[in-house]
């Protein structure tokens, strides 16, 4: 009796795990076949989500970046005498209060600049000579083309193939113009949401800048009580290798970013460059990803002295751009960027290629940072890793002694 119910409860305990094999394989074959649906309701959620967190992100890396401003402008208010006597968070405030109102001016200030140098040059083209340069520019494009047809067809190279590349080409870029185009209309319509999560960002940022010690202090307090002590000092080793690398780097690109807008804009309008402003604040803002930075700026120029057809300046801009960023490359960027990792210019390039293509621009931004962070790790680990062989090999050799 008891065999034949040992052997019952075990055709049932077999029965069960096949009753939910097969439950598992249906389910996973539902959402298989639903997958496109369930992913798309994922990214919905994950899609709103970001959007309610947003503000809180771009506030802590806000206050993230500007740190050090709020630490300067607060040891200089401790230092005054009638100041000293008021409490650490006091202090705390007042630095805020500066930082914010000195970067509210220097955009403004950028904007007015911007806004001033467009509209200036503008004024002072009539629009019959506009057009008249545009025949005349239409009509040299013509004129090269033709050139070009000429020498193609005295090297025996056919000049329909040749048309073919022309028109994709011009489809190319026609269909780059149109993004453009539609992606500034959809900008302008959204201004209402994107002026909210600025001013949410403002203030939210300024609750971490006031409060920022308090809630690492909090953090540090849940992490000590709900993790153990190893895991607590390889968390801050990670958090202060972080802290390293991105610091080090994002708040040097800015700075870098911000002295090559005034020095190009500046050294192009000494030269004579029309929309030498909005080309210096272009490329400074594009100098924020390595290698866009120069390559806007010798891009503007030269389309700015074509479409005048000044040769002189162009020629003249083009060397003051070489000047300038000789002088970035060699002085300027390793100063600023003296605290960041090292990282080779194969692997910066990996880095922007695969932040692109997860993050479009703004993953281009943060692709080397990550990439000099992974890198780090990767050299801890393979330290590590030599380290523990090391004193495994001295071990053995005790051993055998």
């Amino acid at each position: 009796m008891k065999l034949k119910d040992k052997m019952n409860k075990q055709y049932t305990q077999v029965a069960i795990y096949v009753i939910i094999t097969c439950i598992v394989i249906y389910s996973l074959s539902l959402v298989a076949k639903n997958a496109p649906v369930i992913l798309d309701g994922i990214f919905e959620k994950l899609s709103w989500f970001f959007s309610v967190v947003k503000p809180v992100i771009f506030g802590f890396v806000f206050a993230y970046l500007v740190e050090p401003l709020v630490v300067f402008f607060e040891k200089q208010y401790g230092k005054i005498k009638f100041l000293k006597k008021k409490k650490q968070k006091s202090l705390r405030m007042y630095g805020v209060i500066t930082t914010i109102l000195i970067l509210l001016v220097f955009i403004a200030v950028i904007i007015s600049l911007l806004v001033y140098s467009v509209t200036d040059q503008l004024r002072v083209a009539n629009f019959d000579d506009l057009v008249i340069l545009s025949k005349e520019y239409v009509s040299s494009i013509n004129d090269l083309y033709n050139t070009l047809l000429q020498k193609l067809n005295s090297i025996d190279i056919q000049s329909v193939e040749f048309s073919n590349y022309i028109k994709q080409a011009s489809t190319y870029i026609l269909g780059i113009i149109k993004e453009i185009a539609n992606g500034a209309v959809s900008s302008l319509s959204n201004f209402s949401g994107y002026l909210t999560t600025f001013l949410f960002t403002l203030i939210i940022g300024i609750y971490f800048m006031i409060d920022g010690k308090i809630i690492k202090a909090y953090i540090s307090k849940v992490f000590y009580a709900l993790f153990n002590d190893r895991t607590n000092h390889r968390v801050r080793g990670l958090i202060k290798d972080a802290d390293s690398v991105f610091s080090g780097y994002i708040r040097g690109q800015l700075m870098d970013a911000t002295v090559m807008m005034f020095l190009i804009g500046i050294s192009l309008s000494i030269v004579g460059i029309k929309f030498s402003v909005l080309i210096g604040i272009i490329a400074g803002i594009g100098n924020l990803i390595p290698y866009c930075g120069p390559f806007i700026a010798y891009a503007g120029t030269i389309l700015v002295c074509l479409m005048n057809g000044d040769i002189k300046h162009l020629i003249i801009g083009v060397i003051v751009l070489l000047v300038i960023q000789t002088i970035d490359a060699n002085i300027i960027g390793p100063k600023l960027l003296s605290q960041c990792i090292e990282i080779h210019p194969l692997l910066v390039i990996i880095s922007l290629i695969f932040g692109s293509a997860v993050g479009g621009l703004f993953g281009m931004l943060l692709a080397v940072p990550v990439g000099a962070f992974i890198k780090l790790l990767f050299v801890r680990f393979i330290d590590y890793r030599i380290d523990m062989k090391e004193q495994q090999k001295e071990l053995e050799d005790q051993e055998s002694e």
